[in-house]
């Protein structure tokens, strides 16, 4: 059998239409060539989630990319050395170097399992239902664009918190004389913008919590002020800060209302913040990989968002690192795109590290 080929099944693997909930047809594809790589104990779960064991030895690396995107069908090209089409960066890139590294690393010296999971887009059910029943793993890589010389190494972590504000409402025509449910909720985000204020730190996002109103809510008829004014609110969290913390500070902020207004604020199931070790093993295997394989310094780099390396390194003692190519400002845009050198790269950046991992450099 003819060894599957990296760039031709990125080019595949993009034109399979993917969307979160919809990755059943790419977890098939993705479960053929695991086995055409050696790949043993192929399945897919409960959950969609491809996955697949390589490698022997008492060290467990856990390697996991996400199979869906974010809606959208793009065109599939390659062409001036760029591969374009949906999830080109974000991001089958990442997990099919993941895929292709394992593969390539059976005698590393480590027991290697590659996951290609679902709904990393939508609300983690995939990585959730790996967890379930998580062997223990030493070392986790997780599958995301940000280019072959660089590692990310924290997210901020992420609560949805809804706010919701009832007054008894009145005639528009006469605004100041009844209370409008819209109006004391503006008066309750400019109370939000105070505290974000003070839990923030100037000129550095990553390490300042962001409340961001995402939906809004409010009014039944065009001449009535409206009487309950629903909102969710997007919550990051830097690290070393725990939700919960945040989630009360954002209680007190918006206070507890009065006999003519009544707030509520509830929140969601919170994906905490996660930094890695600067000088943890799998840190220094990476910088060591890209200096070796590329020549080149590594760079750091911390994301604002979130990903599934929080939900899984807050359940698991696991060291936990992000990696993949792609050009990261195209992620979710009609011209995402990765470059095929730097794909290939991170592949070679990928096996350097496992071996080192192993011990066998």
């Amino acid at each position: 059998m003819t060894r599957p080929d990296p760039v031709e099944v990125l080019l595949e693997s993009l034109k399979i239409y993917s969307p979160s909930t919809k990755e059943s047809k790419l977890a098939k594809f993705l479960a053929s060539e695991m086995k055409a790589l050696g790949y043993t104990r192929v399945r897919v779960d409960a959950a969609g989630n491809v996955l697949g064991e390589i490698g022997k030895g008492a060290t467990r690396l856990l390697l996991c990319g996400h199979m869906d995107t974010v809606p959208g069908m793009l065109p599939v090209r390659r062409s001036g050395g760029w591969i374009r089409g949906r999830g080109a960066a974000d991001a089958k890139s990442p997990l099919c170097a993941l895929m292709f590294a394992g593969a390539e690393s059976s005698d590393s010296g480590l027991r290697i399992t590659f996951a290609g999971v679902t709904e990393e887009e939508g609300d983690g059910a995939g990585i959730t239902n790996l967890m379930r029943r998580m062997p223990h793993y030493d070392y986790a890589v997780f599958g995301e664009p940000g280019g072959a010389t660089k590692l990310t190494v924290g997210y901020r972590g992420r609560v949805s918190v809804n706010l919701t504000v009832k007054t008894k409402g009145g005639h528009a025509s006469s605004p100041w004389a009844y209370m409008s449910a819209f109006a004391e909720f503006e008066a309750a985000l400019a109370r939000l913008r105070e505290y974000e204020s003070s839990v923030s730190t100037p000129g550095n996002h990553f390490n300042s919590v962001s409340i961001t109103p995402t939906i809004i809510n409010a009014g039944d008829f065009h001449n009535v002020l409206p009487r309950v004014c629903e909102s969710t609110l997007d919550v990051r969290i830097p690290p070393g800060v725990r939700s919960a913390v945040v989630v009360e500070g954002i209680r007190g902020a918006v206070g507890k209302g009065s006999a003519e207004v009544v707030i509520r604020v509830s929140a969601g199931e919170p994906t905490e913040p996660y930094l890695a070790d600067p000088g943890s093993s799998l840190v220094r295997a990476f910088q060591r990989a890209i200096l070796t394989r590329l020549q080149s310094k590594p760079g750091f780099v911390r994301k604002t968002g979130t990903g599934d390396m929080n939900t899984f390194a807050s359940r698991s003692r696991a060291q936990c690192v992000t990696y993949g190519p792609g050009l990261l400002g195209t992620s979710h845009s009609d011209s995402e795109r990765v470059e095929v050198k730097d794909y290939l790269d991170s592949i070679e950046v990928l096996k350097e590290a496992i071996r080192g991992l192993g011990g066998r450099t």
